[in-house]
């Protein structure tokens, strides 16, 4: 392939994609993208995570523009600690979400700008698998619904992934609702539930548009389920070598795996940036 030219921003997801398995950015990686900084290429990342983990997770790039956070249903400003854009879940939508998580004995994840909310009994292995931190989250105990806003939640299925089923059930029982969803997965042992109008390419649309950035300008990278529409909307968009072959096919390249510094390999080789 001819290298790309003229990109003047870089649009990484988190997990699967700028972190290796260890949830951290290895030194070639971090390397690559402090160098795309000092040459005045912009860093945004697009993750599924709350604003705490993804500042924390990013912080030795010291990233000051927006961050597409939760899906695409957060918009948020690192410098000034504040929301930019909200695109809310309705507070009946995830009364019921919670009502259900009971019934049918599967832990939900409720996600708000500074929180996550989840059963009691499962922060310790929620700790352990996701890499976040114990003040970020909180019990279902301590969710008063009435003052949260509600950015996303997720079935969450430590134990055994998530059951292949579960999809179709909340699609069937949430019909009553009046609320169109979206429905996603950022790892086989969740199932993302957020507002019909939020993905991560609207969130992308909303940020280009703040910096005066064109699509054709940047390239993003991702891996995921979460990440399809980011990829396959964008001109330039690159699927990790550890990307299910849904994500490669939506992608416009493929790159090595986030513990092969896939982001950093990609960049050196296949634009005129470095």
């Amino acid at each position: 392939m001819d290298k790309l030219k003229n990109i003047k921003a870089v649009i990484l997801d988190l997990d699967g994609t700028l972190l290796s398995p260890k949830l951290i950015m290895l030194p070639e990686t971090k390397r690559t993208l402090l160098k795309l900084k000092e040459k005045g290429i912009k860093i945004i990342i697009a993750s599924g995570r709350t604003p705490l983990i993804a500042c924390s997770k990013t912080k030795e790039l010291n990233i000051n523009l927006p961050m597409i956070l939760a899906n695409g249903a957060l918009i948020f400003d690192p410098n000034t600690n504040s929301i930019i854009d909200k695109t809310e879940m309705s507070k009946e939508t995830i009364s019921f979400f919670l009502k259900l998580s009971k019934e049918i004995n599967n832990s939900l994840n409720i996600y708000t700008p500074k929180y996550i909310y989840l059963d009691e009994n499962k922060i310790d292995s929620y700790i352990l698998e996701a890499g976040d931190e114990r003040c970020n989250l909180r019990s279902h105990d301590q969710l008063i619904i009435e003052n949260e806003i509600l950015l996303k939640c997720e079935f969450y299925g430590k134990d055994n992934g998530i059951n292949p089923d579960l999809k179709c059930l909340v699609v069937e029982k949430s019909k009553h609702l009046g609320e169109d969803l979206y429905i996603t997965s950022a790892h086989i042992n969740y199932l993302e539930i957020l507002n019909k109008n939020v993905n991560k390419h609207n969130g992308v649309v909303k940020v280009l548009k703040m910096l005066n950035l064109r699509e054709d300008e940047v390239i993003a990278f991702g891996d995921s389920h979460n990440d399809l529409e980011m990829l396959a909307n964008l001109p330039y968009s690159v699927a990790m070598g550890n990307a299910s072959d849904e994500v490669k096919q939506a992608a416009t390249y493929t790159t090595k795996s986030n513990n092969e510094d896939g982001i950093a390999y990609f960049i050196k080789n296949n634009t005129n940036i470095l």
